[in-house]
């Protein structure tokens, strides 16, 4: 049975006042106070920004999910992890083939963490009847637009729609350039940092427009790398080209001892880190292999 958005919220703010919980990413109310999963609830857009291989983080993804699919007010789920051109996987998506969607989306070779980390979110999104939506550019086109711009993707009036034709401010474009260096270990030139940006400006328009085309009604919700999620540079810029009265509530999820930029977002929740090989080490031997010269890719 659904529940309105005021009673859900009264059960929600009653539950956190009368109980006392041990931290535990398990239960949602530990990581998110009242006045924020109000917030959350008011907002027509949650951006639920991740780090891509930590299961926490999925986990409350997917929990935050459910608990609007309870609500009865989803919408949309958008992932980044879905490439345009797999919309009709993602449409046709019932209880019935679900199993499937795992090769259907040949996610072994998308280079994307475990699909199982996924798995729940897709699950809870199409036992709500979410629409799901293909929100990101192949690998292909994200090389197109290294090479040749914008156009290779987006005819013009989508680049004026979105925001593309102007330049992002200089705080910004600031960020976004360390955002672009660090996520690739502080080893690429400063030239090469400006030549990637508009991968990562073109990635988040397109997640906006994706939204934008399918979208129907109800809260949708974005699965997004952290940096997609930010609100100087990242997805809510574009979507506030498109709409500037959309109310978004966007959340970073990070690790301890890697803290958000104060403002990036509008909430933070921090969980412990994980057992992972350094990526830095595997991108140098990766680069000093020779495979330099291909297009790099921001996530």
């Amino acid at each position: 049975m659904r529940v309105s958005y005021t009673l859900w919220i009264a059960i929600l703010t009653w539950h956190l006042s009368g109980c006392i919980h041990s931290p535990s990413i398990d239960d949602l109310t530990d990581v998110m106070s009242p006045e924020q999963q109000q917030s959350l609830m008011q907002a027509d857009i949650i951006l639920l920004g991740e780090q891509h291989d930590n299961p926490d983080h999925h986990k409350l993804q997917a929990q935050i999910v459910e608990m609007l699919g309870q609500a009865g007010v989803l919408g949309a789920v958008v992932f980044e992890q879905v490439n345009w051109d797999q919309q009709v996987i993602v449409s046709n998506l019932s209880n019935r083939n679900l199993h499937q969607l795992e090769t259907q989306l040949n996610w072994a070779k998308s280079g994307w963490p475990s699909f199982k980390f996924y798995e729940p979110i897709f699950t809870t999104a199409t036992r709500f009847r979410a629409p799901i939506i293909a929100g990101n550019i192949s690998s292909e086109k994200s090389k197109a637009v290294y090479k040749e711009g914008y156009h290779a993707v987006f005819s013009l009036d989508e680049q004026k729609l979105l925001g593309l034709t102007k330049e992002l401010d200089g705080p910004a474009m600031t960020a976004l350039k360390k955002e672009v260096f660090e996520g690739h270990c502080q080893m690429i030139p400063e030239d090469h940092v400006s030549a990637m940006v508009p991968i990562q400006r073109a990635r988040d328009a397109a997640m906006a427009l994706a939204w934008h085309k399918h979208h129907k009604t109800g809260k949708a919700i974005f699965i997004v790398g952290s940096g997609h999620a930010r609100k100087d540079f990242g997805l809510p810029w574009y979507l506030k080209q498109l709409d500037p009265s959309l109310k978004i509530w966007s959340i970073g999820m990070n690790e301890k001892g890697s803290e958000a930029q104060a403002g990036a977002y509008d909430q933070v929740i921090t969980t412990d880190p994980i057992l992972r090989d350094d990526p830095c080490a595997e991108l140098d031997k990766k680069w000093n292999k020779g495979k330099s010269n291909s297009s790099p890719e921001a996530k």
